[in-house]
């Protein structure tokens, strides 16, 4: 089709030939293998002779361009975004010429996405979503490579190149804010996209022989933020009659720190949830340590403490049939092994876009606080052992609160790793409070808090010891 279509337009081209002023050259771009012709490409003519003549132009919305050019010999090239440079001699007359430029798109794949609402059931209709703020980072690379603020069009494109990984955050007042990693040809991924819940056609239909290049329709839907909206994390499992986090739970919880952090205006409550066996009181109280063991893992890695509760509900809201006496297979059971995150608050000055902060901002937190758990990791694993005392009744001068919890945590905290020497006391509601004392006065203090520690802890807060009495913070 596009075979037959080219001969056309370029009869169409060269009929337009005839309004040119003699010396003039009209050309038109398109890319390789007729794929389309490109608009918005700069073109530039440069004399190659000794008397220096330059001229510049862009391609229009047909792909294409007009250049006045006084007889010579010219470099003539071309330049547009994921596109290899084009670069070839051009020879002018006193006749009219007309020239073709072909250009060959980078290694990479082009990302065409659509955002929509996400539906509630498979038949809904939903709206498209404009207005949304659209922001990418190559992380291989650490530098922003897109910002759509308030775009105000319900698709985009971007095109991904070979060699990268790239996170995309995607926010709009009223949803809940929508993070993608895309990762090409890297990490054993020729393509690979997390967080997209609809890709069509198929990735691997749309490749290029050698897989080097390609096309991705993506349609992204965004959740609205509502309050009792649940959201279900995938696979928390625990060992039998256990709440420890193990390392395979640990890092689902990270997505729930990671989800927790580019939302700051939710609250939410964390339900645990088990199947009938087992006795009902039992599965209650089972279900409320391993709600609060993860809640404390994921309040250890940087959420403040104040906008997340844990809560187990055993067997008392089970999703099927498989209740006290009724006979169900393991994947039945399963069903309601589940743990769900609930909004239980929206805070109103957080859905401005004035309140947030940049995906560039993001990322450099998160590399901070990766690289302080390493670091905390390494101590971890040294021979030296944390300690948890009481704060003795007579400590003075400044250190740091580290975790506020309403039960007490262990030394196995992620928030605790890499210190030394914890200490422990409780509020006049019973609350557990953990702290470190840091030797010196309130600038030094808060010279660790800020250089240290906030990278990755961002619910550590200032104190000021003060014998026989209760902590208090320093603003």
């Amino acid at each position: 089709m596009e075979n037959r279509f080219l001969p056309f337009l370029l009869l169409l081209l060269s009929s337009r030939l005839a309004a040119q002023t003699p010396g003039s050259v009209t050309g038109y771009v398109f890319e390789q293998n007729n794929r389309g012709y490109l608009q918005q490409v700069k073109i530039q003519a440069s004399s190659a002779s000794d008397q220096p003549f330059f001229a510049e132009t862009y391609s229009d919305t047909i792909g294409q361009f007009v250049l006045d050019l006084p007889p010579g010999l010219y470099w003539l090239s071309a330049a547009k975004d994921n596109f290899i440079p084009y670069k070839d001699s051009l020879r002018v007359g006193t006749e009219r010429r007309f020239v073709k430029v072909e250009m060959q798109r980078k290694p990479g794949y082009l990302f065409d996405a659509t955002l929509a609402e996400a539906r509630e059931t498979p038949d809904q209709i939903v709206d498209a979503i404009s207005g949304a703020t659209i922001e990418i980072f190559n992380r291989t690379q650490n530098r922003p490579e897109l910002s759509l603020p308030r775009h105000p069009n319900a698709f985009f494109q971007f095109t991904f190149e070979q060699g990268n990984h790239y996170t995309m955050l995607i926010r709009k007042p009223g949803f809940i804010a929508k993070r993608i990693e895309v990762y090409v040809n890297i990490k054993g991924c020729i393509l690979c996209v997390d967080g997209v819940r609809s890709v069509t056609p198929g990735v691997t239909d749309n490749l290029s022989a050698g897989h080097q290049m390609g096309t991705l329709l993506a349609n992204i839907e965004l959740e609205k933020a509502r309050l009792d909206k649940r959201i279900q994390i995938q696979n928390i499992y625990y060992d039998y009659d256990k709440w420890d986090i193990r390392p395979d739970a640990a890092e689902r919880l990270d997505q729930v720190v990671t989800l927790m952090q580019d939302n700051p205006g939710l609250s939410v409550e964390l339900g645990s949830h088990t199947d009938s066996r087992g006795g009902d009181a039992y599965n209650l109280q089972l279900s409320q340590k391993r709600a609060e063991s993860a809640v404390a893992y994921i309040i250890s890695n940087g959420v403040p403490a104040q906008r997340i509760t844990a809560k187990g509900y055993g067997e008392t809201q089970l999703v099927n049939r498989c209740r006290n006496g009724v006979s169900c297979d393991e994947a039945a059971h399963q069903q309601n092994r589940r743990t769900e995150l609930r909004i239980t608050g929206i805070s109103a000055d957080s859905l401005e876009y004035l309140s947030w902060k940049s995906l560039p901002d993001i990322v450099k937190e998160e590399q901070a606080a990766a690289k302080l758990k390493a670091a905390q990791k390494a101590a971890a694993a040294s021979p030296q052992t944390l300690n948890i005392r009481p704060l003795p009744k007579t400590q003075s001068g400044y250190g740091l609160e580290i975790a506020d919890y309403p039960t007490p945590l262990g030394p196995e905290t992620a928030a605790f790793q890499g210190f030394q020497q914890i200490y422990e006391y409780r509020d006049a509601k019973g609350h557990y409070h953990y702290c470190v004392v840091i030797p010196g006065d309130l600038n030094k203090a808060r010279a660790y808090l800020n250089t240290t520690v906030k990278g990755s802890l961002q619910q550590a807060q200032l104190l000021q010891f003060t014998p026989g009495k209760l902590p208090a913070k320093v603003q």
